[in-house]
């Protein structure tokens, strides 16, 4: 049984390549050649072009792309994951992208799923080793170029259980552009890690506000600032009551450990 599972599993991801493989084909000019293929995409003679499929509606099932041409790229520079792969990454004038978004957003809460477009100046392409040929054909025009050199990072490994376990579609990850966006993406990432803390990544958004209806309506009927200090009360009922359970496995775990 785990031997057809892998298989299929081995199958669904050769599809995939292949299907995004004949969408990039469709992209190529008449006189562009592709130089090096791999996960990140096709590196041609003239630009770094990917893509991802979108998940999410109103264009589910569909491919999509960008490009991104050496003569655009403003500055560049390589680093390193946790463990030691390589990124690039590259900085250029804005693109517009098809990408997930949340389909409700109210302050840091957002749930449901939707495609939008989404602008980035900044794009990171990670390989799956240093002597992954795809990287030689990056850099090479890169450094024959007058895009600006930076110097070496590293990327750190991510804090929240949802991003370290949260999958890649497409080999780059897109930064948001301007600064005050920039802010407001790393402020959402420290509240749903800290909101993660809080309710152990044990409840799902849909119960959780299921409980806060059932608190707010009948409250607001009596007084309408009820509703929030009724919501405020789930709340804190959800984060004891999921602590003291965390806690309760933790103790548990280490008797059956001891024993």
């Amino acid at each position: 049984m785990g031997i057809l599972l892998a298989v299929d599993v081995r199958s669904e991801a050769n599809r995939m390549h292949e299907e995004r493989d004949v969408h990039l084909r469709a992209q190529l000019a008449p006189d562009e050649t592709v130089v090096a293929a791999g996960p990140q995409g096709f590196v041609t003679d003239r630009r770094i072009l990917f893509a991802w499929r979108l998940n999410w509606p109103p264009h589910a099932g569909e491919w999509t792309h960008d490009a991104i041409s050496f003569g655009e790229v403003t500055s560049w520079a390589l680093g390193r994951l946790h463990d030691e792969r390589p990124v690039l990454r590259l900085t250029h004038p804005p693109h517009v992208r098809l990408e997930w978004a949340p389909a409700h957003h109210v302050l840091w809460m957002r749930w449901g799923n939707r495609t939008a477009p989404a602008r980035r100046s900044e794009t990171t392409f990670e390989f799956r080793e240093k002597h992954d040929p795809l990287l030689p054909a990056m850099t090479g025009p890169l450094q024959r170029s007058t895009a600006a050199r930076r110097e070496p990072f590293v990327v750190p490994l991510p804090g929240a259980r949802a991003s370290r376990t949260r999958g890649s579609t497409s080999g780059f990850i897109a930064v948001p552009d301007s600064g005050v966006e920039r802010i407001w993406w790393r402020t959402q990432g420290r509240l749903a890690r800290l909101d993660d803390r809080l309710h152990n990544g044990q409840i799902a958004w849909p119960i959780r506000v299921g409980s806060w209806l059932i608190v707010a309506i009948p409250a607001w009927f009596i007084r309408p600032w009820l509703s929030l200090v009724a919501i405020a009360a789930v709340e804190v009922a959800w984060v004891a009551g999921l602590q003291w359970s965390a806690r309760r496995d933790r103790r548990r775990r280490a008797a059956r450990t001891g024993s």
